[in-house]
């Protein structure tokens, strides 16, 4: 008999009720609240490809350094203004910085953030139907097909 058991990914809600971003996006240039806020969600700002106008969105992030990494799902299509290096614009804790956006498509070194990305996150871990005891890299690889990993690499303080 063969073992049939497979684990089923699941994803946060495909895309968040346009009051909460709007919402997110005051609280995060709002005095006293973007610094608290700020530690986990930045406003990435970017020209659209096509369309060559400007959006503002509040992305959850990672800070290495003067690398900040941000996930997003594979679903959605803003990440695809990535998929060649592109200028940006981050708002992070209250403070503006400037850097280069580009896709991480390196499916091993995905895993390997995303495994260490949810241990510190539980709330995230939750979202994507894993308890903190299960973030091993067999429990989290079937994630990655679903996600985006951008990495933004931020210019020198001038």
């Amino acid at each position: 008999m063969t073992d049939t058991t497979t684990t089923e990914v699941r994803l946060p809600e495909d895309v968040p009720p346009k009051w909460a971003n709007s919402l997110m996006k005051w609280a995060l240039t709002a005095p006293g609240l973007e610094r608290m806020i700020g530690q986990g969600v930045a406003l990435l700002t970017f020209t659209g490809r096509k369309t060559g106008q400007k959006y503002t969105i509040p992305v959850s992030y990672q800070r290495d350094d003067d690398t900040v990494t941000i996930i997003t799902k594979r679903v959605r299509n803003w990440w695809r203004n990535f998929e060649t290096p592109a200028e940006v614009e981050l708002r992070i804790a209250g403070r503006e910085y400037h850097g280069k956006a580009e896709i991480t498509l390196d499916d091993e070194a995905n895993l390997d953030f995303m495994t260490g990305y949810l241990a510190d996150r539980p709330i995230d871990a939750k979202a994507y139907g894993l308890a903190k005891t299960e973030l091993t890299r067999e429990k989290v690889a079937p994630i990655i097909p679903h996600i985006v990993v951008i990495r933004v690499h931020l210019a020198p303080a001038s």
